[in-house]
């Protein structure tokens, strides 16, 4: 903060007694304040609004208005914007007063100096000292006007109706920046014993072809005066959170500069967060006790003004605003009675959402835990516990839980049972009391103990036993169920004399194991897909049987072996739904490269790379006429061996 007093004849038959300063503070928005004593409500206070934009009275401004992004000598009212001047302004999100969508006030100055905001102000008070202020914000980045913008550079002046200026500053150039950066700059004076309209004014006396463009929000003209401290019970300032019901007192004690001649004290309080104040009747010494209270968050200060200027809000110093709360308390729960069972684990729970917990047992025995666990229940640990839960604050509430003990009751079961698919499974249990199983899928009866299971797949159950008292024991009962042996040997194979072929075996069940018959034709009995090699017609068989007991099972395909392709030498394609298609013969393990048919005149008529398709006698859905056509076969082998075929074809109608 940089101040400079001065003591100068301004207007006929009084002086004013003048400062200047400017803070420029910590980045974005200051917290440290500009007076060295404390300050009143503003008697100007433009903020300008929130929501949609509204221009400023005529007259306030030399500047134009406009809506979005202002050209050379305009302004605009905005909460959001951004991409103004091709990108080269920075974003402009948010104002100083941190309301919802609140505005602040964006000048494009780049032309002749201009006033920026003035305005009139009356009914001020005699021999009373005001701090005009306002907040503002480069708006433009290094890369504006070429590198080259010209600097925004402010003077704030407090001025009489004639226009005599009674005190100003300047600000200087405002450096460019690349984010918005709030500073404070403003003028304070003090008025005559008989006070006189003063008017503010905020001028621009920078321009240029280019540049010179910032925000401005939160002006303001505010009475200041000597320090006011408020101290709570010996703590100055200290925001004060409470728990219904307690019972403390808290004494608000104020302290005031001897600066005053003679002073008028007066508390007020805010039940609103601070947007309206209150006087509190009778509360006018230094000395304000908070009255008790069950809720609410009230915002209490001490104002002090000179008794010739008392009751009049323009005049009036206030203390920093002393924060109260009183929070509620946690839900509180009526008594539990809890259920302890004799040599059984008790576990009480609680509410998870506390930030600290204490149990307290009958015994005397204290837990911080969360939940309370009692792993061996004895007789001697019944009777009353407590458990307070605290929440933010220190606000508290107390639980009871009221443990009585009964005999205990103990289950006993098979806990495992292995059974083959199919197979039904008797379960038992034993013990004193009543039976619950579940789920209850595949259960002859849930209700008693010794019902039959009879599952599909494996599956775990759980038993409860529930004596007179209501002590439990429970029980898990797991069923695995063995998958019987299935098997596929695949579907029958046909290839040439010479060739090979992969078998399509396919084996499923619980822990099985599988094995071809054994042939002197394939390369491994051991494998689902043995690649075999039949000189002649050969059948397989695929063996499977369980090694849990579950069964055994076979299944046989067949491979046939032929000494060349087979190719029919007609086809009828009379829609009778008889030989209507002519295919080529399919051979297992040959890929088809191609297969065309050609007629008389050597024209291609139909041709595939797919085993399934064939013609159906038409070429572009024209029947072709009776007669011999041309077809020609190419078909490939895994090992690379290509096969070629052609011959005729007798179409039949």
């Amino acid at each position: 903060m940089y101040i400079f007093t001065c003591h100068q004849p301004i207007v006929k038959r009084f002086f004013f007694y003048c400062t200047f300063f400017l803070f420029t503070g910590f980045p974005f928005y200051s917290l440290a304040q500009l007076w060295n004593g404390n300050l009143g409500a503003p008697v100007l206070n433009m903020t300008f609004g929130t929501g949609h934009s509204q221009p400023l009275p005529t007259n306030v401004s030399s500047y134009t208005y406009t809506g979005g992004c202002p050209s050379p000598g305009k302004y605009s009212i905005e909460h959001f914007l951004f991409g103004c001047e091709t990108g080269t302004w920075i974003m402009l999100t948010g104002d100083h007063t941190k309301d919802h969508d609140g505005n602040y006030m964006l000048v494009n100055g780049a032309t002749e100096p201009a006033t920026v905001y003035m305005d009139t102000i009356t009914g001020l008070c005699g021999n009373t000292t005001y701090q005009f202020s306002a907040w503002v914000s480069n708006c433009m980045q290094n890369t504006a006007c070429g590198g080259k913008p010209v600097l925004t550079n402010l003077t704030l002046s407090i001025e009489t109706i004639a226009g005599a200026v009674l005190a100003s500053y300047n600000t200087g150039d405002i450096a460019t920046t690349d984010s918005k950066v709030w500073k404070e700059y403003g003028v304070y004076c003090a008025t005559p014993v008989t006070p006189i309209p003063l008017v503010v004014r905020i001028k621009n006396i920078s321009g240029g072809a280019c540049g010179s463009a910032f925000i401005m929000d939160d002006i303001t003209l505010k009475p200041a005066g000597p320090s006011i401290t408020v101290n709570v019970n010996g703590a100055a300032n200290a925001p004060i959170d409470l728990c219904m019901g307690y019972t403390n007192t808290y004494t608000l004690q104020g302290t005031y500069s001897t600066a005053y001649a003679d002073p008028v004290l007066q508390w007020q309080r805010s039940v609103d967060t601070g947007r309206t104040w209150q006087n509190i009747p009778g509360a006018t010494t230094t000395t304000y006790i908070s009255p008790h209270r069950d809720d609410s968050v009230i915002l209490y200060h001490l104002g002090v003004a000179e008794r010739s200027n008392s009751g009049n809000s323009k005049c009036s110093i206030y203390s920093e605003d002393v924060y109260t709360n009183v929070h509620k308390l946690p839900d509180h729960s009526p008594l539990k009675k809890v259920l302890g069972c004799l040599d059984k684990k008790l576990t009480i729970t609680s509410p998870p959402e506390f930030s600290a917990f204490l149990w307290t047992r009958p015994n005397g025995l204290q837990s911080s835990d969360p939940y309370l666990v009692i792993p061996n229940l004895q007789n001697a640990d019944a009777g009353l516990y407590t458990l307070k839960l605290t929440a933010n604050f220190g606000c508290y509430a107390v639980d009871s839980f009221l443990v009585n003990i009964f005999p205990g009751t103990t289950i006993s079961t098979n806990t495992l049972y292995n059974v083959c698919e199919g197979v039904p499974v008797n379960l038992s249990a034993t013990g004193d009391g009543t039976y619950e199983w579940s789920p209850a899928k595949g259960l002859s009866n849930t209700l008693i103990a010794n019902p039959v299971a009879n599952s599909t797949d494996s599956i775990q159950y759980k038993v409860v036993l529930t004596n007179s008292y209501g002590c439990k024991d429970s029980a898990l009962v797991n069923i695995n169920v063995f998958k019987k042996p299935v098997v596929r040997a695949g579907t029958d194979k046909t290839i040439l004399s010479g060739d090979s072929v992969l078998l399509d075996g396919f084996v499923s069940g619980t822990a099985v194991d599988y094995l071809w018959v054994v042939s002197p034709s394939i390369n491994n009995t051991s494998l689902l897909q043995p690649l075999v090699y039949p000189v002649v017609e050969t059948s397989y068989t695929l063996n499977a049987i369980s090694t849990v007991g579950c069964g055994a099972t076979s299944a046989t395909t067949t491979v046939h072996v032929f000494k060349d392709i087979f190719m029919p030498a007609a086809f009828t394609p009379n829609g009778d739904g008889l030989n209507d298609i002519y295919h080529m013969f399919t051979l297992d393990s040959y890929k088809l490269i191609s297969f065309t048919i050609f007629n008389r005149y050597g024209s291609k008529i139909f041709s595939t790379t797919s085993s399934k398709a064939g013609w159906d006698g038409t070429l572009k859905g024209q029947p072709q006429e009776t007669g011999q056509y041309v077809y020609y076969l190419q078909l490939k082998h895994p090992s690379g061996k290509k096969i070629s075929r052609k011959g005729t074809i007798l179409l039949l109608r």
